[in-house]
């Protein structure tokens, strides 16, 4: 490949695969052929390199500079478009769909960069960079009125490795390369990317603190006499934080491991153009909040799940000040450990 110009985003693309002991690169062996990403909107690798300093007694120069682990972090934002998830690709092979299990799975990523002369990526890309033993470590669901929905991952593990030239030198192994094929690509989930439109209230349950919403039934933010919602939201956002820490071990540089540290915090809030008050009262004798299910429907099949133990944590009451804006109302909500999210094309092997 000549040199490139620049790099954008017409050429380069995304793999996900699966991970095993081992597989740190060259020489890797995951367990399948790696999945390239669709859909993707953005991905961005950060990597640093934590140093110990030692000094002694004598003398004012540093003893040693110590070189620790290297920290490597992927953050992948893609488009919600039918095809797997990057939270469902970067955990696949999870005994089932929950937050546990499939805080438990490790994946490998590869970015590959090509030409930028060219269409559509295809084949093995001549520019790669593999990154080995990845952990899940945030997701952020954002379903706007503005735009299309998006799932924002960050990934955390410590190795990173370039590569050019042949698919036999780089880190997935024999016969496993990035064989990205892209290309008259376009989304396969029902309605496409998924729009405002495509929140099915009439599928799922929203927390009835939400002023408008009524009861706690499937679809109780949709009123069927006049096929619209009941409140006017603008704006939902699912998010947890997983805080992976490390495991050492004498006899070994790498972690053992990369624990979530449960409890795990799962949070999402609503932005809803107000109508009228917030109408959440807060005495200080008794409790405030009750506890809520919270489920979201998409047109194409993907589902959040957030349990039913959803409280609320605050309530913001905002805007409509003297330049013309509308008031809006922000309800946030707090759950721990429950978060299933399913996918149409969700991605098992």
């Amino acid at each position: 490949m000549a040199q490139n110009n620049r790099i954008f985003y017409a050429c380069q693309a995304v793999a996900i695969g699966r991970y095993q002991i081992g597989d740190t690169p060259p020489g890797a062996t995951p367990a399948e052929t790696p999945t390239p990403v669709h859909g993707v909107q953005s991905v961005g690798i950060n990597t640093s390199f934590n140093l110990e300093q030692a000094f002694e007694l004598g003398q004012i120069s540093i003893y040693e500079n110590i070189e620790g682990l290297p920290d490597v972090e992927v953050t992948i934002e893609k488009g919600l478009d039918g095809y797997p998830l990057v939270y469902h690709l970067a955990t696949s092979g999870a005994a089932n769909n929950s937050l546990v299990n499939r805080t438990k799975q490790r994946c490998n990523v590869s970015l590959g960069i090509f030409a930028d002369d060219q269409e559509a990526v295809s084949g093995v890309a001549p520019v790669r960079v593999f990154m080995s033993g990845m952990y899940v470590n945030s997701l952020s669901y954002t379903l706007p009125t503005d735009g299309f929905a998006t799932e924002s991952v960050t990934l955390v593990g410590n190795s990173k490795a370039w590569f050019t030239g042949a698919a036999t030198n780089f880190g997935w192994g024999a016969g496993q390369s990035d064989d990205y094929k892209f290309g008259g690509d376009t989304p396969i989930g029902s309605g496409g990317m998924q729009r405002r439109e495509d929140v099915m209230m009439q599928n799922s349950i929203i927390p009835a603190a939400v002023y408008g919403v009524v009861g706690t039934a499937v679809g109780n933010n949709y009123d069927n006499t006049i096929n619209r919602p009941r409140a006017h939201i603008q704006n939902i956002t699912i998010s947890t934080d997983l805080g992976r820490e490390e495991i050492l071990e004498l006899g070994h540089k790498e972690p053992y491991y990369r624990t979530a540290t449960f409890p795990v915090e799962v949070t999402s809030e609503f932005e809803v153009i107000a109508i009228s008050g917030d109408f959440v009262n807060a005495y200080t004798n008794g409790d405030n909040t009750p506890q809520y299910a919270i489920k979201l429907v998409l047109r194409d099949g993907t589902t959040f799940d957030l349990g039913t133990k959803n409280r609320l944590s605050s309530v913001n009451y905002t805007g409509g000040d003297a330049g013309g804006g509308n008031v809006s109302t922000t309800y946030s909500f707090s759950t721990y450990n429950d978060l299933t999210v399913t996918a149409p094309s969700i991605f098992n092997a």
